[in-house]
């Protein structure tokens, strides 16, 4: 009689080891997941408030009146301005025509609001003052309106500092009439507040660290912004 053949011994490396493979991809994965969630979350701009509110009554400097629940879903840049401004305005809208001129080519969902803060920058002045600076978009408004509330707003809901008149004894010029923030600052497409940028800092190089962190942040909010756009 001739004995069965033996089945061949199945050696423990050739079951354990797709097991043993299949464990360290998951842990290499979860390690991924976790430094990438880390590393986002270092990079993401803090939520600092909500403006819960609107704000309407505005004039545009086409005339046209708008308010802010009109750009609902959209990024905002906003910045105060007044037209006879001798220091600080001129140079915060050069920092934010360089963001326009540099993201709005790309991203439609970005939209920027300078606050006229002089009761006597009417649509007229406003518009002047924007082409003189080679402002002329759809997506770049320059308003005015009740300056209480406008002001109110800024400081209340903003959080910008708040506006105050210059006593004249501090008046440089006549046309010297403001003490105002001159920082931007960024809320997403969910009506956060995600950062106020000091551009104009006299210190050189906190000045170019704001430059650059409003950068990265406004490409951040930007990529969260589409992120959650409607699929077509």
């Amino acid at each position: 009689m001739f004995e069965a053949a033996s089945k061949p011994s199945v050696h423990p490396l050739t079951i354990w080891l797709p097991v043993i493979i299949m464990a360290l991809g998951v842990v290499v994965f979860y390690n991924y997941a976790v430094t990438q969630s880390l590393r986002e979350e270092k990079e993401r701009p803090a939520y600092l408030t909500r403006l819960e509110k609107d704000l309407d009554g505005l004039q545009e400097r086409m005339g046209k009146q708008v308010k802010l629940s009109d750009v609902k879903g959209k990024v905002l840049v906003l910045a105060h301005v007044y037209t006879t401004c001798p220091v600080g305005c001129s140079q915060i809208v050069s920092e934010m025509k360089d963001l326009y001129d540099e993201f709005t080519p790309k991203h439609k969902g970005l939209h920027f609001v300078s606050f006229a803060i002089d009761p006597n920058d009417g649509p007229e002045r406003l518009k002047q003052y924007a082409e003189a600076n080679d402002i002329t978009q759809d997506n770049w408004w320059f308003v005015n309106g009740d300056q209480a509330k406008i002001r109110t707003y800024l400081s209340r809901v903003v959080k910008f500092y708040e506006v105050k008149e210059k006593p004249k004894d501090k008046q440089t010029s006549e046309v010297d009439k403001y003490e105002h923030d001159m920082r931007i600052a960024l809320v997403d497409h969910e009506g956060h507040l995600r950062g106020m940028y000091d551009v104009m800092s006299p210190d050189p190089e906190f000045r170019a660290f704001a430059q650059k962190k409003i950068r990265k942040d406004l490409a951040y909010l930007l990529a969260e912004q589409e992120k959650t756009a409607p699929k077509p």
